[in-house]
């Protein structure tokens, strides 16, 4: 009877652990566990694909990542934050945090890594500065917002769109390549100053994103292949080696979206920020 109590306790522990590992298998967070010599015993589809490698060829493989290493070494509470260049070509910035695994003793036999992809918190906290000819009057001052109310009259008056982008330039930290940054940021200015026709108004959020107002737009169709143009135009300014450095577009539209300026500038900037979280290029509201 003890036999079998006993055999039944272990089978139910099995089918507890492996439901327990489908659950983690299919949550978004990055979660791995180490053995204490440093190999990886499992992790789940988010880490296998940040790592590009599918789970059979990081079991048993030592420290996946280097960082890892870091984490066995630190002292409670076990948090490390990195930057992580991904086979793919992507940098990401990941905070990881560790907990220990007890066996029935009581012993330390494991370690419980998890992860979270700081990069979108980091992109919108971190905007980069691109250098231009003159300095940029703000969004909020009140010589920019009579000139975004004047565009808005006018369109309304011929019957056309306004269209607020909220753009967003952002990267790693300069440190780690500050020459190809300088370069990026040179390369994304000119694409903006070759784009803005006169009657544009390009101004700077309190945010640290960038505020382009296009006027005389007179179909739905004319504001989508704008903005792809611009998309493509800026994306593909970016250099080949700064995988890192991101350029992300809010888009409002009047009177679509509303018909005060201030109401569509948030709303680009929700748009943006939307863009920012989910890895897209360009985001409607």
């Amino acid at each position: 009877m003890s036999e079998n109590s006993t055999a039944l306790a272990e089978w139910e522990s099995t089918v507890s652990n492996q439901h327990l590992l489908q659950l983690m298998d299919g949550l978004g967070e990055l979660i791995m566990v180490l053995r204490l010599d440093g190999t990886c015993a499992w992790c789940n589809r988010a880490f296998s694909q940040l790592l590009d490698k599918p789970l059979d060829e990081l079991v048993g493989k030592v420290y996946p990542l280097p960082q890892l290493r870091d984490l066995m070494v630190a002292e409670p509470p076990q948090v490390v934050e990195s930057w992580i260049e991904t086979p793919t070509g992507g940098v990401r910035l990941v905070r990881f945090s560790a907990v220990s695994g007890l066996d029935n003793e009581g012993c330390v036999e494991s370690l419980l890594v998890t992860g979270q992809d700081m990069t979108p918190f980091y992109r919108v906290q971190h905007p980069l500065d691109v250098a231009t000819e003159y300095e940029l009057p703000a969004a909020a001052a009140p010589h920019t917002v009579a000139r975004i109310e004047h565009a808005l009259q006018r369109a309304q008056r011929a019957e056309e769109y306004v269209v607020f982008l909220s753009i967003l330039i952002s990267g790693a930290p300069q440190s780690l390549n500050e020459s190809s940054y300088i370069t990026g940021l040179e390369r994304i200015a000119n694409e903006l100053r070759q784009k803005i026709r006169q009657g544009d108004t390009l101004a700077r959020l309190d945010s640290g994103a960038y505020l382009l107002v296009l006027e005389q737009i007179d179909c739905p169709e004319a504001i989508a292949t704008v903005v792809d143009k611009l998309s493509a135009t800026l994306c593909e300014s970016q250099p080949a080696d700064m995988p890192a450095l991101a350029v992300n577009i809010g888009v409002s539209i009047s009177p679509d979206d509303g018909h005060e300026s201030l109401e569509l500038v948030d709303r680009a900037q929700q748009a943006m920020q939307r863009a920012v979280m989910t890895d897209t290029q360009v985001c409607y509201f």
